[in-house]
């Protein structure tokens, strides 16, 4: 086998491989991916593949990437960022950015160059955000839904990034005129797809649909994915506007779901091999030799970004903890700075060396990440407490004050509320603990027996009279804290019932040695229910379903 196989080949294996130890080193596989870059590239021994099919396949991965970008859009989930941190992301971007250009003109590099890198430095990863806060607390976290918000923005500032400076770099000698015209066929384009592209798609691809053949929709998802994206260069726009625009036209459209599922196969392929791409462009001997430039580009990628959207979110009337980790979370970059670097590699304006200083520090970036988002929870703690000491306090009495054998409920979120709403139904005493001042503070002006603080910390736990309750519920997104809580309380109350929540069976398993009584996986106990019903449609009585359950629990 020679050519394109093998290259696909050892390619593919590769990133199997080193994906696998990234994964099982609690890495972000896309480490793994560019590992195998490097393995297969002029920078070790051996087998060296073709620079330009790994490139070809890396574009239709840029394209799939930004097409299903395009269809999972939503307006609603950016008006949940609230406008303060909607407008101020941009803002942030900006500032970075001209950090990361200024160092860049103060290294000598060209204007263009600097703007493609500072650019790179200014974005985040989705895919890091995610795998550093779990998808549970993105979710259910002030914090984790600020950052995702702000990661939802960065991707548009992105694609707008990618046009423009693709616009300006692909045509240097050209005028203001010429730019501002390829601009407007651009923002043309954009108005013909999404407009006429929101009527006619949808009705292609449901004439194919009714057709009844999964193998034909695929293919017609990949045509149009790729098709528009390469339409677009075609006009002279770039391949990740054109392919975001597709999946926009089809956001709305009731075949979203079903082209997501046939798409998302294939990006993750062909995504593999964009960043294994990255890996095959990248020059360890120019990063080694220039590591105070790496440094200093690390430094604007995790700092840079941080400090600004934690000051937004402060600014927004989160907490200091809370502020200091939604900006932890956005310290770090990933797939779209590979995506702005490469635009400008393969434009010509960005040089080779340049390029593999920036995407040291973007890999690096992504392995600080977690140290990152630990040392702000940690600082975040501290002004949290000194931020207590000014607060004014919260209305009523001590909410636990005349309580015993009661239940401590730790986290006062749907859950939460739900646990503490059927206990008071039966007559059973309950305080709760949250670290929502805000939400705290109305829980307790409508009578409810909450108390503020970090769940985690003893004082706190205390001032829930832990020692003399009888059952604790923890409904925690945070899977530190709830190990720091269960702990502590097995330690202060040896006969205190545990029932904790947790997010995946290895953490499951943790909280069962250490004493939780019982512990559910949210996951798990919807398919149990959904077993249960089952069951009972094919005549299984109720005390075999039962039993079958919590085999399944144990198991």
């Amino acid at each position: 086998m020679t050519g394109l196989g093998l290259t696909l080949l050892l390619a593919l294996l590769s990133a199997l491989i080193l994906g696998a130890i990234a994964q099982r080193l609690r890495l972000p596989p896309m480490l793994g991916y560019v590992a195998a870059g490097l393995v297969i590239g002029p920078a070790t021994p051996g087998f060296v593949a073709d620079r330009e099919e790994v490139l070809g396949l890396a574009e239709i991965g840029v394209a799939l990437l930004m097409f299903s970008i395009g269809l999972q859009f939503s307006v609603a989930e950016l008006r949940s960022v609230g406008m303060r941190m909607l407008a101020g992301t941009p803002i942030q971007v900006a500032i970075t950015m001209a950090i990361g250009t200024g160092t860049g003109l103060a290294l000598g590099w060209e204007l263009l160059e600097a703007l493609f890198i500072g650019g790179a430095v200014s974005v985040c990863s989705t895919v890091v955000l995610v795998k550093v806060a779990g998808e549970g607390a993105l979710n259910t976290t002030t914090h984790g839904r600020a950052a995702l918000g702000v990661s939802i923005v960065q991707d548009l500032v992105t694609i707008v990034l990618v046009v423009v400076l693709s616009a300006v770099g692909g045509r240097e000698e050209e005028t203001l005129l010429d730019i501002g015209l390829d601009v407007l066929i651009a923002l043309g384009f954009v108005v013909v797809v999404v407009v006429a592209g929101a009527r006619l798609l949808p009705r292609l691809l449901g004439m194919v649909a009714r057709l009844r053949s999964r193998e034909l929709f695929v293919i017609s998802v990949a045509v149009l994915a790729i098709g528009m994206a390469f339409a677009a260069n075609a006009l002279g726009v770039s391949v990740a506007l054109g392919a975001f625009v597709a999946g926009l036209a089809l956001a709305d459209s009731d075949l979203t779901a079903s082209v997501l599922g046939e798409i998302v196969p294939l990006r993750e392929l062909f995504s593999t091999f964009f960043f294994v791409s990255i890996g095959v462009l990248l020059q360890p001997d120019a990063v080694l030799a220039a590591w105070p430039v790496v440094l200093a580009l690390l430094v604007i990628i995790t700092l840079g970004k941080a400090i600004p959207i934690a000051v937004l979110a402060r600014l927004d009337g989160q907490r200091p903890s809370s502020a200091l980790r939604a900006g932890a979370l956005i310290g770090q970059s990933g797939e779209f700075s590979f995506v702005l670097a490469t635009a400008g590699l393969g434009l010509g304006v960005v040089s080779p060396d340049t390029f593999s200083l920036a995407m040291g520090a973007v890999v690096i970036s992504i392995v600080t990440a977690q140290p990152l988002e630990i040392g702000a929870r940690a600082l975040g703690a501290r002004l949290d407490a000194l931020a207590d000491s000014r607060e004014p306090p919260l209305p009523g009495e001590d909410p636990a004050a005349r309580l015993r054998r009661h239940a401590v409920i730790l986290g006062y979120g749907r859950v939460g509320r739900t646990v503490a709403r059927v206990l008071g139904s039966r007559g059973f005493g309950w305080v709760a603990i949250d670290g929502d001042y805000a939400l705290a503070r109305a829980a307790r002006e409508e009578g409810a027996a909450v108390i503020y603080g970090d769940a985690g910390t003893p004082s706190v736990l205390d001032q829930a009279r832990l020692a003399d309750a009888h059952a604790m519920v923890v409904a925690l997104p945070d899977a530190l804290a709830t190990r720091q809580a269960v702990l502590y309380a097995r330690e202060r109350n040896p006969r205190i019932e545990i029932v904790a929540r947790a997010h995946s069976d290895a953490e499951a398993e943790d909280l069962r040695r250490m004493g939780v009584a019982r512990v559910v996986v949210a996951e798990r106990e919807v398919g149990n229910e959904l077993v249960r019903h089952a069951l009972r449609r094919f005549g299984v009585s109720d005390r075999e379903v039962a039993g079958l359950l919590e085999a399944r629990r144990r198991g």
